[in-house]
């Protein structure tokens, strides 16, 4: 199933790039280890980690595309053994991908893909919200909802950003959500 073997995945995906650390290195290939591994022994769980952890590993040394490849896969995994965990934490990581790459983009395709890959963030973003809402653990939809909201003002929407800090606090303090969304938007105006 995996693509590279840990020996191919020594190099920089941009030959305009200068030669990786060797701690990056070495982490991606930990993590295609890692990958070749839970996918022989066929676990679900475990395989959906590791894609997350090669992903992280090519986004960390720049390789986008690589990593916006295998954070779908996970996320595919993922959703398929149901986990809304990590169905959230694969879309936070695509969307935050997206972003990412649509800010490469700007000036270099007049806009186009930017602007499709910021539309892509949000739609990701915005399900990441939605399933979180399923979390065992209320502290960590308080991260998630926090983490969305750094980029939803990332990419302007400052008011859905408000929203989510809004959502956070009630969560925290046990507050009516409409209440604190109400006096959010006359702190906003």
């Amino acid at each position: 199933m995996g693509t590279y073997a840990a020996s191919d995945c020594v190099t920089p995906m941009n030959p305009n790039t200068r030669p990786l650390p060797t701690h990056a290195r070495e982490a991606l290939r930990a993590a295609v280890a890692g990958l070749d591994a839970a996918e022989a022994a066929a676990e679900p769980a475990r395989l959906s980690q590791a894609l997350a952890d090669v992903s992280r590993c090519h986004r960390e040394l720049g390789g986008l595309a690589e990593a916006d490849w295998y954070a779908r896969r996970g996320l595919s995994v993922a959703r398929g053994l149901g986990a809304a965990d990590a169905s959230v934490d694969a879309l936070c990581g695509l969307a935050e991908l997206s972003l990412e790459r649509a800010d490469r983009l700007d000036g270099n395709d007049e806009g186009r893909g930017a602007r499709r890959l910021r539309d892509a963030a949000r739609d990701h973003a915005f399900e990441a919200t939605r399933l979180a809402r399923h979390a065992a653990d209320p502290q960590w939809e308080v991260t998630v909802l926090l983490r969305v909201s750094d980029l939803f003002d990332r990419l302007g929407d400052h008011e859905d950003a408000i929203a989510l800090q809004c959502r956070a606090l009630s969560l925290i303090t046990g507050a009516d959500p409409a209440a604190s969304v109400e006096e959010a938007a006359v702190l906003a105006s």
